[in-house]
């Protein structure tokens, strides 16, 4: 029993700053700055996210219209060496989450991340983006679907403690562009596609 409650003690700071991260997602303001022109603090945040990620060679590319960013983002889930560099990533964060936290906790700050980014998401993009003549159904998840899965990335640093540990993590800097109001849409060959 006592080993249990400890290990509970343990992991409720990773909790508590994994909800405070989730509650703060009302107020993130996605999608505000799509299109605009990228300033020295985005430029920054995009140079060190490709250098963390290990393509230091990447250069950034801003994007300035609806239809570039979806045809790129349909195209950057085609670069296999960034998709898989992620996905190591991710789940590398996914293990040390587990260590830290139990599986049950974990799950269920997850799953509150999610829901609440989601809906967030899905009000900024219609917010920004339905009088768009490229406004769809697929454009809206595609752009849902991107800010979920940086904030479940984000939220995985925090239960992870890398947050704190390493704050230049690429899934940090990449919520971070999130958080100006960009679409950090991804890479595809050369280039890291902002919007």
């Amino acid at each position: 029993m006592t080993d249990n409650y400890t290990e509970l003690l343990d992991e409720i700071p990773h909790l508590i700053r994994a909800k405070a991260f989730s509650d703060s997602l009302s107020a993130a303001p996605l999608f505000s700055r799509v299109g605009q022109t990228l300033d020295p603090a985005d430029r920054d945040l995009a140079e060190r996210y490709v250098q963390n990620l290990g393509f230091p060679h990447i250069e950034q590319a801003r994007l300035v219209h609806l239809a570039e960013a979806l045809g790129a983002a349909e195209a950057s889930g085609e670069d296999p060496d960034a998709w898989e560099t992620e996905e190591q990533l991710r789940s590398f964060l996914h293990m040390e989450a587990m260590a830290q936290t139990s599986e049950e906790g974990a799950n269920a700050l997850l799953q509150l991340v999610s829901g609440q980014v989601s809906e967030v998401a899905s009000a900024a993009v219609i917010e920004h983006f339905e009088h768009s003549p490229h406004y769809d159904e697929a454009a809206k998840n595609a752009m849902v679907g991107h800010v979920v899965q940086s904030a479940h990335c984000m939220a995985l640093a925090i239960l992870s403690n890398m947050d704190e540990e390493q704050p230049d993590h690429p899934f940090i800097l990449r919520w971070s562009l999130f958080n100006r109001g960009r679409w950090p849409v991804g890479i595809t060959g050369s280039s890291f596609n902002l919007f």
